[in-house]
């Protein structure tokens, strides 16, 4: 895949000549910006408002917004990293008809390795991404489910962010403080608070995956039958990512309050003309059993039920990734610290660390661990052992892959992430979590109701190893929704009607590209051709990018002060690069098309 940019020398002279790059770039912004809110073709319904998602996400240190074209993906060179992945050849046929394109556009390349074997196709597909405000990254699931909903089919477009303040309504406590939205209109009346309430997330679970694979799914598209179901729920913040997404649905706060933008922020180490990528990832240090949930700047649910109960609420959040149980959770005890809400020898610290059990994947491992100065790590999470899970279910691998040590696991992470297997693991985990620290414990019915989180992150990670197309995502999706039914079966055995079931997903996915036909582009080559603008010999030791994001750039101001570099030349930049000869970016929005200062 050919990337090609504009010549830096060239740009400079447009800015420098009659026609300005300001004029230009700012034509192109109005031009988005109008076609974004007016264009009667641009823009349909189903198609997410960039600028309003972005203005919802602006922190103050970022400076360009990046609106890539439909179909193409943005993120590091991992993506281009490749694996065998499996189609049901029938249907493979008809998703690339939405694109246009047939099995010969497969066939005729040889990167692709395709065969057909046994009524199913098979091919080598690189890596997929989300972050973009495209539908296929927004559109997700949300239903209510249990004591006093109103079950129906809800119309309006709601967001993430609308979970929180409509379950802090129905536990009658107040909003976390980056709450903006309404709580939904779901309550037939106002009664006794639940015992419990459950939050499934499926990461990466957008509707595209639920409606291409939906024989597989039938207890989730039944419950969405039989619930409070948002048919029109959207992700409403950008980066569509896994981290912002679980914030949203714990905190209810939009990133500009919650200051949590995306996963991993992106900067270009320099010396001497040699580079390296560095990856600062949220919440996360070099210790994982040590984390920063300060990251977080907005308070979540179960910090508001921490204080509110006095420590008596039973918290849990379960995900392999830290970046999701963190995110949904919130603080622990680091929070009544941080905020003086703890008065010495109230005990309610202590409290709040052993009754919030948080907790998350070491991928170096292979076991679950905590951060025990803020939360717990339950017994028999302690006792879970996910190498050797997958040992025993795949003894001959699993897609050709044999794990059997750490080394091997921590190399294969996310395909040992994406099986049917680890989420049998994780939903049967996270019932025996229930089972010990709050039925064993006699908790469930003391009147002081308890918050689960669970997110089923082997659906992100199938998807981005072989597609949500894929036949390993099918299964992987058909364990996760026979999880999701065992669920629902396990709360109505113990808590019979005195429960609160809630079903929603942090964000979508982009389409393979190998079908769809649409373009990757890595953040290595986006910051390498924004400091061309620099003179070689500077930018061998520096960048003008201090940190990014998949859809957000920070600049190092100083530096482009000090070589007459302006935020227009750095948007052309951007704007200009084409892969295979195609411009990569719809535009390049700056804060001030956003109207974000003054």
């Amino acid at each position: 895949m050919a990337v090609m940019f504009a010549d830096a020398d060239s740009r400079k002279a447009i800015s420098q000549g009659g026609i300005s790059e300001s004029s230009v770039s700012f034509s192109v912004a109005l031009l988005l910006v109008t076609a974004l809110f007016l264009g009667p073709t641009a823009c349909k319904k189903s198609e997410a408002p960039w600028a309003e998602l972005y203005k919802r996400s602006a922190r103050s240190d970022i400076d360009l917004y990046l609106v890539p074209k439909k179909y193409a993906l943005l993120e590091s060179s991992w993506m281009k990293k490749t694996a065998i992945a499996r189609f049901a050849k029938e249907q493979l046929i008809a998703e690339l008809a939405k694109y246009g394109r047939t099995l010969a556009d497969l066939q005729k390349n040889p990167e692709y390795q395709y065969k057909e074997e046994n009524g199913e196709v098979v091919l080598r597909v690189g890596r997929i991404s989300h972050s973009t405000a495209h539908e296929y990254d927004t559109s997700i699931p949300l239903v209510f489910y249990g004591k006093g909903i109103d079950a129906r089919d809800y119309g309006q477009r709601v967001n993430q962010q609308h979970i929180a303040p409509t379950l802090a309504a129905l536990l009658q406590v107040r909003n976390p403080n980056g709450v903006e939205t309404q709580p939904l209109p779901i309550v037939k009346q106002q009664s006794a608070k639940p015992a419990i309430v459950f939050v499934a997330v499926i990461d990466q679970g957008g509707m595209n995956l639920l409606r291409l694979h939906k024989e597989v799914a039938p207890n989730i598209h039944q419950l969405m039958a039989k619930s409070a179901n948002f048919s029109d729920a959207h992700v409403g913040h950008l980066d569509a990512h896994t981290a912002v997404g679980h914030m949203a649905i714990g905190t209810g706060a939009y990133p500009v309050k919650s200051s949590v933008i995306g996963n991993t922020f992106f900067s270009m180490e320099k010396k001497a003309g040699a580079q390296k990528l560095n990856k600062a990832e949220i919440y996360a240090t070099k210790d994982e059993t040590k984390v920063s949930t300060l990251d977080l700047k907005s308070e979540s649910l179960a910090d508001i039920l921490n204080v509110t109960n006095a420590g008596k609420s039973v918290i849990v959040a379960q995900s392999y990734a830290l970046r999701a149980a963190v995110g949904m959770a919130g603080h622990g005890a680091e929070w009544l610290a941080a905020n003086g809400t703890a008065a010495n020898g109230n005990g309610l610290t202590t409290a709040v660390r052993q009754g919030n059990f948080v907790y998350w994947l070491d991928a170096t491992k292979s076991k679950w661990i905590t951060d025990t100065r803020y939360f717990s790590l339950p017994a028999v999470a302690k006792a879970s052992d996910v190498l050797l899970n997958y040992a025993k279910y795949y003894p001959q691998g699993f897609e050709g892959y044999k794990i059997r040590d750490t080394k091997a696991a921590l190399e294969n992470w996310g395909v040992m992430m994406s099986t049917p297997a680890e989420t049998q693991l994780e939903g049967e985990l996270v019932r025996a979590v229930i089972s010990e620290q709050i039925i064993g414990a006699k908790k469930h019915n003391d009147g002081f109701t308890d918050l689960v989180y669970v997110s089923f992150k082997s659906a992100d990670a199938v998807g981005h190893h072989f597609g949500f197309e894929s036949l390993q995502a099918r299964d992987t999706l058909k364990e996760i929704d026979t999880q999701i039914g065992k669920m629902v079966e396990f709360l109505e055995k113990h808590y019979g009607k005195d429960f609160v079931f809630v079903l929603s997903a942090d964000h979508g996915i982009a389409p393979l590209s190998e079908i769809s036909g649409g373009l990757r582009l890595t953040v290595e080559e986006v910051m390498a051709e924004i400091d061309k603008l620099l003179p070689p010999e500077v930018a061998a030791n520096d960048s003008l990018v201090h940190f990014m994001t998949v859809g957000q750039i920070s600049l190092n101001k100083k530096l482009m002060q000090q070589h007459n570099i302006s935020i227009d030349m750095v948007r052309g930049a951007i704007r200009d690069i084409r892969v295979n000869d195609t411009p990569f970016f719809e535009g390049v929005l700056t804060r001030k098309d956003l109207r974000l200062d003054g």
